[in-house]
């Protein structure tokens, strides 16, 4: 379905937002590290990013020519129900070939909520965009045509309506519980690759998105009793009459998430240059202490396994949601029922899924951000190596047992449906019922473990650490994960692939 956003309408709403945040701004406060607005600073500006990368991950910046660059403002209503914002983006055509438009999601609009845009502009140029998708994507045709290596700045005015109960995508985006969540909450833009834009209806298993990694200064004014907690380093804070303006710069990064609350208490501790952060409701800090030592474990074990986490911050932060976990650029999302140390899940104390929930959901800092992947259509390469890399947590920390502890889980997993040999390298919307966990999170790091015995553990130890710096901050397919393991064991990996992966 298309339509055409009502212009009229939506600068009506921007125009009183504007007035109101101008009667707020008359009441200054005292302010700490004051910053320009994001729409105030140079987009070849790099030296918040650098705040945020650990010493010698800072090259990195150098390398990342042409990535997209978000600069974001949006201000938090004080019933936490409304958002309101404006965007400006530097977008790089990096094909080999023009681009006529450019796509933007608008994940609100499927995930319990709504999102509108308004006054939107390419290099200065008002276009008219149009809705397709259930008004979950947002096609903006050029003025003319963006050669390749050429680059144009996008403007647009945003407002969203935050859901109010769980509904798509696992409840990752609303307020519920006193905590406000906010996931894929901004106009994005997805990858563009061989198949053209990457725009589709998310099935209902998995996650919903596929991003080229980017950067983002973003710049959030909300009530002053709040605890954020985003994506990225803080890099400004402000005080304006009762709310409050942080600024936070995160990059390269696949997305940008923020969490918030008044009744969030922290704990935390450092591992080498990198913070690890654990916030939790304030009754449950004995599990946030748990998860801050599964988190700094998990880190080192990676660390020494795949390659060094990049950042300088890393954040665990306990909310509500219909999943058990969730994995953002250097902050990890998980389910507020797992912190309850008098429940049980799934016949488990509660302890347990939380240890190997924070573990691979730490693990989705090296496949799934660093190295990205579709999510969509190949679920398998983040998935199944977070699966497996939680196996690795625990050999390295509780030992050989409870790794093979973790491997029965595996099984467990697959024998719900029977141990179909069902390939592993399906589309999320492929899997029915019960398939995509039993395929996807079990026989997934099944197939990991067979290849490890069939290349030889030592030739799959290197691949995994020639995977992480060949493929950082690019994207892995099942075909360059194939070659490149084939290429360190000197075999045809084929026969292996076409058993568990590939859909005969």
């Amino acid at each position: 379905m298309r339509r055409n956003p009502s212009k009229p309408r939506c600068l009506l709403i921007f125009a009183i937002i504007t007035v109101t945040l101008a009667a707020c701004s008359s009441k200054a406060s005292p302010t700490l590290n004051v910053l320009p607005p994001p729409s105030e600073t140079d987009w070849d500006e790099l030296t918040h990013f650098r705040q945020g990368l650990i010493t010698s991950e800072q090259e990195s910046l150098d390398l990342l020519i042409g990535a997209t660059v978000y600069h974001i403002e949006f201000q938090i209503s004080d019933d936490f129900f409304r958002l309101t914002g404006q965007e400006e983006v530097r977008y790089t055509n990096r094909e080999s070939e023009p681009l006529n438009e450019i796509y933007f999601r608008l994940f609100p609009n499927i995930t319990g909520g709504s999102a509108a845009v308004a006054a939107v502009r390419v290099d200065d140029q008002e276009v008219d965009p149009i809705y397709e998708l259930q008004n979950s994507a947002l096609r903006l045709p050029l003025p003319k045509a963006l050669q390749p290596n050429a680059q144009t700045i996008i403007q647009m005015d945003f407002i969203v309506e935050v859901a109010r109960e769980m509904g798509g995508n696992y409840g990752l985006f609303g307020y519920f519980d006193d905590v406000l969540v906010l996931d894929m909450f901004y106009p994005v833009i997805p990858v563009y690759d061989e198949e053209g834009w990457n725009v589709e209806l998310p099935s209902r298993n998995g996650d919903i998105g596929f991003f080229d990694a980017s950067f983002y200064l973003v710049r959030v004014t909300a009530p002053s009793d709040l605890t954020i907690i985003a994506s990225g380093v803080e890099i400004g804070r402000e005080r304006e009459a009762n709310h409050q303006i942080q600024t936070f710069a995160v990059g390269p990064a696949r997305d940008f998430y923020l969490a918030a609350s008044d009744r969030f208490s922290l704990v935390s501790e450092t591992l080498g240059e990198t913070t690890i952060n654990s916030y939790s409701i304030s009754d449950q800090m004995e599990s946030a202490e748990f998860a801050l030592q599964v988190a700094i474990d998990a880190l080192a074990s990676f660390n020494h396994r795949i390659g060094i986490y990049p950042y300088t911050e890393f954040d665990v932060v306990s909310t509500p949601m219909q999943a058990v976990g969730i994995e953002y650029p250097g902050i990890v999302g998980v389910g507020i029922d797992l912190y309850d140390q008098e429940k049980e899940i799934s016949g488990l104390p509660s302890s347990v899924l939380l240890e190997s929930t924070v573990a691979h959901e730490v693990a989705h800092q090296w496949f799934y951000n660093v190295i990205g992947n579709d999510q969509v259509d190949e679920p398998w390469l983040d998935e199944a190596m977070a699966q497996y890399a939680t196996f690795l947590y625990y050999t390295d920390v509780q030992g050989s047992g409870a790794a093979q502890g973790f491997i029965s889980s595996w099984n467990g997993r697959w024998e719900r449906v029977d141990m179909a040999k069902i390939p592993i390298g399906l589309p999320a919307g492929a899997y029915v019922g019960y398939e995509y966990g039993a395929i996807v999170y079990g026989r997934g790091p099944l197939f990991i473990a067979a290849l490890a015995d069939e290349m030889g553990q030592t030739a799959f130890d290197e691949f995994m650490h020639t995977y992480y710096e060949s493929h950082k901050w690019g994207i892995g397919t099942s075909e360059s994960f194939r070659q490149l393991a084939e290429s360190h064991c000197q075999c045809d990996l084929n026969p292996i692939f076409e058993e568990w992966v590939y859909q005969k």
